[in-house]
């Protein structure tokens, strides 16, 4: 176990520890240490009338001491430990923000369209086990961040727990891959708000909403992280609320209760020819593949930990209360989808990006239910959400760079922090990466652009395996320090079987994901003898052929979506070993784990060692 060094818990001339600094305790501006009121301005004390007029009777007693201990409130949970020196970032996220942070960054385009591939894919059964499939994963991945988020809520998240439980070089690999992830994913909805608002104004200049669009978000993340959890809070209720409406209008159409035509549908789609498992397991594994980008998101609340008032208790709230939203949210959707929309629907077929909204399954079920406008109103919540995941991968990027350069894997000029606590030269670069890749969709035929944004839904799998990873050695640490689980403030339930099913699944979406580079299609071809297969290049693609003397299939492989799904495999791998050559980093060994450092247990520690002093001074 490392040890600390003294000045940790040195004092400063009034016996206070420099790193322990309560939030609501004034400071002299004549004190020799630094107060960073500027990094934990929290508002905690700051409580409604309802709440200051009922009496929280169902607080539970503490178990310790403290309950007759005079000084046991002068330092309560919502505290600050850091040290004095210190400036860091703002911790003015509430519980309702952290809560919104993570659905807002779920629901998005993967379930206002891609939903509607996933069922003509797979059908509505095999739809819906795919979605439930990867909801198990999602769960795992998700109380595996939990525990660590909650144990240690700081900015660098996964990435940073990927260095301390992992090795240094696999930390570094995950950070890049989640931030150029997060850059790229903004690119993408700065196309896409110029998409959008072109459904109105098809004459007017694409690029001049897309700029405006970076524009808003940038002022959004300029100022203070509350502008952004605001922002984000507004983005995703209105999400929310757009499921929810969906989802009961869909009981509504599908009970006949509403409806143009009127009629009791059922699970009359579920019986159609083909439904409602197409295409058998291999459905089912393509489809989860694309329900797995949907879910992509939800890890963000683990970075806005680091900003959390009180993440002690507001993180593993948020993460609980999130995860089955989620859970309910995607696999309500698609039920109910699967049970309105037939699966062979031709208007499925023509959903392929943003631009494709009047077919969007949303739009197609309030259309059924006699909703007017319904292609309006879900261009207005698909803007919404473009500009809601933009604001949030902004927010991320700019918190994992910040992190990078605080561990010296980043110029030190980007650990400057605004009065506000922004990581401005972060922001500033983020939004010129951002904005330079969006410039390269209007470069040539656009290649690297679309190269760029299918790599971006592997490096979300691989942020995911990270977190995995990093849960079972830091528990695996935790035990074999020692330490007992009762010294958890969240405990992730089925460990170690959660991380590795996580892990399993992920993999499989990661290396089954190149199956979609394969299309089949049947014609008429008399030439072929039976069971004969061909390989042939046709306009830069390679052709299987295989079939009998009367039909035979094509099976198209399509080289660059193949490559484009695989290409950033071995650029982590080379990222890596060339971070672990240079730096001479090593694989630590479970009893070298730093459990402590920006851990719970170290601020409870400096807690007792206070109320310590204070007795002892009074004494």
């Amino acid at each position: 176990m490392k040890t600390h060094s003294s000045s940790i818990n040195s004092l400063n001339k009034n016996g206070i520890p420099i790193s322990v600094i309560s939030s609501g305790s004034p400071m002299n501006v004549n004190d020799e240490t630094s107060v960073n009121d500027v990094q934990f301005n929290q508002n905690s004390s700051q409580r409604s009338f309802l709440k200051k007029l009922i009496p929280n009777f169902l607080r539970k007693n503490s178990s310790s001491d403290d309950a007759d201990n005079p000084y046991a409130n002068e330092y309560a949970d919502t505290q600050v430990l850091v040290q004095g020196e210190k400036v860091d970032l703002h911790r003015n996220l509430q519980e309702r923000h952290m809560i919104m942070i993570a659905l807002g960054g779920t629901i998005g385009t993967g379930l206002f369209l891609a939903s509607g591939q996933a069922l003509a894919s797979a059908g509505p059964g095999g739809s819906l086990v795919s979605y439930l499939i990867i909801s198990v994963m999602v769960y795992f991945v998700m109380t595996s961040l939990a525990e660590l988020a909650t144990q240690y809520p700081i900015s660098g998240s996964f990435n940073t727990f990927g260095s301390r439980f992992v090795d240094e070089a696999f930390g570094f690999a995950l950070a890049y891959n989640y931030y150029f992830s997060w850059v790229t994913t903004i690119a993408g909805e700065l196309v896409a708000a110029g998409l959008i608002v072109q459904y109105w104004l098809p004459h007017f200049p694409s690029i001049v909403w897309s700029i405006l669009g970076m524009l808003v978000m940038f002022l959004l993340n300029a100022f203070t992280v509350k502008g952004y959890g605001e922002a984000e809070y507004w983005f995703a209720m209105i999400k929310v609320i757009t499921v929810l409406v969906f989802l009961l209008v869909g009981v509504l159409v599908d009970s006949g209760a509403i409806g143009k035509p009127r009629e009791t549908i059922g699970f009359k789609n579920w019986k159609i020819e083909g439904a409602p498992f197409v295409g058998g397991v291999a459905g089912v594994i393509t489809t989860s593949i694309i329900s797995g980008f949907a879910f992509q998101g939800t890890e963000a609340v683990g970075i806005a930990a680091g900003e959390s008032s009180n993440p002690k208790k507001d993180v593993p709230r948020a993460m609980n209360g999130t995860i089955w939203r989620i859970i309910l949210f995607f696999v309500g959707a698609i039920f109910i989808m699967g049970l309105i929309i037939p699966y062979n629907d031709k208007k499925l077929s023509q959903i392929n990006g943003v631009d494709s909204i009047a077919v969007s399954p949303f739009t197609l079920v309030f259309s059924l239910s006699g909703i007017p406008g319904a292609d309006h109103i879900m261009n207005v919540v698909i803007l919404t959400t473009i500009l809601s995941a933009g604001n949030s991968g902004l927010y991320l990027c700019t918190r994992i760079f910040w992190t990078l350069a605080n561990e010296g894997k980043a110029p030190k000029i980007f650990r400057r922090l605004t009065k506000g606590g922004i990581p401005i030269y972060c922001l500033i670069l983020t939004t010129v990466l951002a904005t330079s890749l969006f410039g390269l969709s209007f470069v040539g035929n656009q290649v690297i652009y679309i190269w760029l944004v299918n790599m971006t839904s592997v490096m979300g799998f691989i942020a995911w395996f990270g977190i995995a990873i990093a849960h079972w050695r830091f528990r695996r640490a935790f035990l074999a320090q020692g330490y007992s689980l009762n010294d958890l403030v969240y405990k992730a339930l089925f460990f170690p079987v959660g991380p590795f099913l996580a892990s399993l699944l992920i993999l499989l979406c990661v290396f089954g994901q190149g199956y979609s580079a394969f299309t089949q299609k049947t014609f008429n071809c008399t030439q072929l003898h039976e069971e004969e297969t061909y390989l042939f290049e046709f306009n830069n693609q390679y052709l299987i052929d295989s079939g009998n003397s009367t039909t035979c299939t094509k099976t198209v492989f399509n080289v660059q979506t193949f490559l484009s799904g695989y290409v950033i495999l071995p650029i982590l791998v080379i990222m890596f070993f060339v971070y672990k050559y240079v730096k001479k980093t090593k694989f630590i060994p479970l009893k070298d784990i730093d459990l402590l450092t920006d851990s719970v247990m170290e601020r409870d520690r400096l807690k007792r060692e206070r109320i310590q002093q204070l007795q002892q001074t009074d004494a």
